[in-house]
């Protein structure tokens, strides 16, 4: 056996990666040394033997000499005999002696590398344990720090969605908003248009009420041509809705007096104003209407009656002064 065949580089780096993937680096090491051990002991042991052999023939020889001592020649022969024998015993064994001196040596040095790797492999064992201790460590810290962020995407889709929902909900507004806006633009415009209008109106003698112009008439005509004359002015015979509207007109007191929008031509008794409605409220003075003759088709407010009861139907083609309305809602 020799060096080459106990160890080389080859065999090993294999034994060392074989015995570092079955986990058994420090075991490993550990029976290589005990191999070593045993060795040792049965070189020892075989030498003791042989020594001990050695030692018997010795002694036989020695016999066998003081036995033959009376025949020297023969004694002569056969202590040249053994002595050539025991030189080439002697020889053998101490080349027998040399080669396991040598593969002794070889084994203590094989030995001494052997301990040598085996301590650089728990070396790096050891290093690679606390490698694998300080990555387990960071790789439980990116799992936490992976599921915090996680938790945090998760929150930010959340309130991305809700800012969503409130920006959507932004934009509707605006929009809304806008379309308010651009209502009450054009409403203002309405306004001003109504504003300059009614400014207009009154400086030529039309009166405000209620969102209407109310304008009185300074001469006399039949209804007919009253209302003509209305409708030329953009406007209609009075129409009153209200008490409050009645008092008003009934304050204007341009004479004696004076046409409103309502007619029962169309079917008598059944009163309706010029737009088409039906009358629900009406001042009418006492007795009134009182058309005998179904010729009283019109109706005018006379101022020297009580405000709330002033409207008496007469002729339609009698003439009188008359009342226009111009309404100026949006």
């Amino acid at each position: 056996m020799n060096v080459e065949t106990l160890w080389t580089p080859g065999t090993a780096m294999s034994r060392r990666h074989l015995d570092f993937q079955n986990s058994g680096i420090s075991s490993a090491g550990n029976r290589c040394y005990r191999l070593t051990v045993v060795c040792l002991g049965l070189l020892c042991v075989l030498l003791l033997g042989l020594l001990c052999a050695l030692q018997l023939k010795l002694f036989i020889n020695r016999h066998q000499l003081e036995t033959s001592y009376n025949n020297p020649t023969l004694q002569k022969d056969q202590l040249q005999t053994t002595n050539s024998n025991l030189i080439i015993e002697r020889e053998q064994l101490q080349t027998s002696y040399s080669n396991l001196t040598l593969q002794r040596d070889q084994l203590q040095t094989s030995n001494s590398k052997l301990t040598l790797q085996r301590d650089q492999l728990q070396s790096s064992y050891s290093n690679l344990i606390l490698q694998k201790d300080d990555l387990q460590t960071k790789y439980n810290v990116l799992i936490s720090q992976m599921d915090q962020l996680n938790t945090s995407y998760n929150s930010l889709i959340i309130e991305r969605e809700q800012l969503q929902s409130s920006y959507n909900n932004l934009i509707l507004q605006k929009d809304d908003l806008q379309t308010k806006y651009n209502v009450l633009i054009s409403q203002m415009d309405q306004l001003n248009t109504i504003f300059l209008a009614i400014a207009r109106a009154m400086s030529m003698g039309w009166k405000y009420f209620q969102s209407s112009l109310y304008y009185i008439s300074t001469d006399k005509k039949t209804w007919f041509e009253s209302r003509q004359d209305c409708r030329e002015r953009e406007a209609d015979l009075v129409i009153i809705n209200s008490r409050e509207e009645q008092e008003f007109v009934f304050n204007l007191r341009c004479s004696v007096s004076a046409w409103i929008g309502l007619t029962d031509k169309e079917k008598e008794d059944i009163w309706k104003w010029v737009d088409g409605t039906a009358l629900t409220t009406g001042y009418w003075h006492k007795g009134q209407p009182d058309s005998q003759a179904e010729d009283q088709d019109c109706v005018a407010i006379h101022y020297e009656y009580d405000p709330l009861e002033s409207w008496k139907d007469i002729r339609c083609q009698w003439k009188t002064y008359w009342i226009c309305e111009k309404s100026m809602k949006l």
